[in-house]
């Protein structure tokens, strides 16, 4: 068995070469960004891609991983590397639903990594806007929770977006109650509505009494129930360190798997991977019987499975809806691009808000 000084000279000398490898990687990574940016003269800086899901999903599937570090810490590793890579190409910056502490700000940071800059936004509207008007590179917003269902504000901003979306990620949250004040004292709740919802089995059987009121985000919670006696939040165990608060009771969210699934936004969808989601927009006309039916209909025609089927208001006159489908394959699928062709026969306004790689492990 070699001795300890040994060891740690093997250590020391392993450590340069990943430095060296690291920096040689860093280096061909700024060549990729030059021949992107060459590929198209005209195109502005701002404009150039550098977030790629589905190269990054690439990446990750034919990693061969031998041990003994687990397959979670090597991707973790790899999203440091790749994040550093991206920021060496251009300035990225990434909003989202802020303050810093909240579920959303934690989902931006496990999808880019450290090497990029995180730009907060008040509300959901915000980021869209910002990467609409090209204040920042990417968005990150929340758009469903396996508890309470789908974000409405996401839905409703979606209806009129020149956005388009690149991927999806997934974070597991687990809700915390957090106070300066001890339960049997706590009259008032704040979270956001998602959050609240998420955990509104809870808040019945311990605070039945406490007033449930809706804030823009978890770590705008925090920031309310740090300064008020009575009050708690709802929240993520990070915005107890960030906003002096007393964690009260922990994972209090209804289930087990509580999670809640996020869409990367940008300026343009990446290229098909094989395993792809596309979501489509469309309205009909709903005085005309099966309308909806026909529409559906050409999805299973060219056999493409339905995930996801979401309804608003258009706001254009009372009773009359924008639908949301979330389907198989990419846009640039023939079979998908034949079926949205058809689709414009028993629809309107209908819309491809982009096409993402399929990250979720059972679908």
């Amino acid at each position: 068995m070699a001795d300890l000084p040994s060891l740690r000279k093997k250590i020391d000398s392993l450590d340069t070469t990943l430095i060296n490898l690291l920096n040689e990687r860093a280096r061909v990574s700024l060549d990729i960004g030059n021949a992107k940016r060459q590929q198209d003269t005209a195109m502005d800086k701002k404009d150039v891609q550098v977030y790629m899901p589905s190269r990054e999903k690439e990446i990750y599937d034919k990693r061969l991983n031998h041990g003994p570090l687990n397959d979670d810490s090597l991707q973790s590793i790899f999203r440091e590397i790749m994040s550093a890579s991206i920021a060496l190409q251009t300035d990225v910056t990434v909003a989202y639903l802020g303050p810093p502490g909240t579920f959303s700000h934690q989902a931006a940071h496990e999808c880019f990594g450290d090497s990029v800059l995180y730009v907060p936004q008040n509300q959901i509207s915000d980021i869209i806007d910002a990467v609409e008007k090209g204040n920042t590179t990417y968005g990150l917003v929340p758009f469903e929770n396996s508890t309470f269902g789908s974000v409405v504000e996401t839905l409703d901003r979606a209806i009129h977006t020149s956005t388009r979306i690149r991927a999806e990620t997934y974070l597991a949250v687990h809700q915390c109650l957090l106070s300066n004040s001890p339960l049997e004292k706590i009259t008032k709740v704040y979270s956001h509505p998602q959050g609240l919802g998420q955990v509104q089995q809870w808040l019945s059987t311990h605070l039945p009494d406490a007033k449930r009121v809706s804030v823009k985000s978890t770590a705008q919670a925090a920031e309310m129930a740090a300064v008020e006696v009575g009050a708690a939040a709802v929240c993520s165990a990070i915005c107890s360190e960030l906003y002096g608060l007393d964690i009260v009771a922990r994972d209090i969210e209804h289930g087990t798997s509580n999670t809640t699934r996020f869409l990367v936004l940008g300026k343009s969808s990446d290229k098909p991977t094989g395993n792809d989601h596309t979501m489509v927009r469309f309205t009909v006309d709903h005085r005309q019987p099966g309308a909806l039916c026909d529409g559906l209909k050409v999805f299973k025609d060219y056999g493409l499975n339905l995930f996801k089927i979401d309804s608003r208001p258009s706001g254009i006159r009372p009773w009359h809806y924008v639908f949301f489908v979330e389907c198989s394959g990419h846009a640039d699928n023939d079979n998908v691009i034949q079926a949205i062709q058809d689709l414009n026969q028993f629809s309107v306004d209908v819309q491809v808000l982009g096409s993402f790689p399929n990250v979720r492990a059972d679908l």
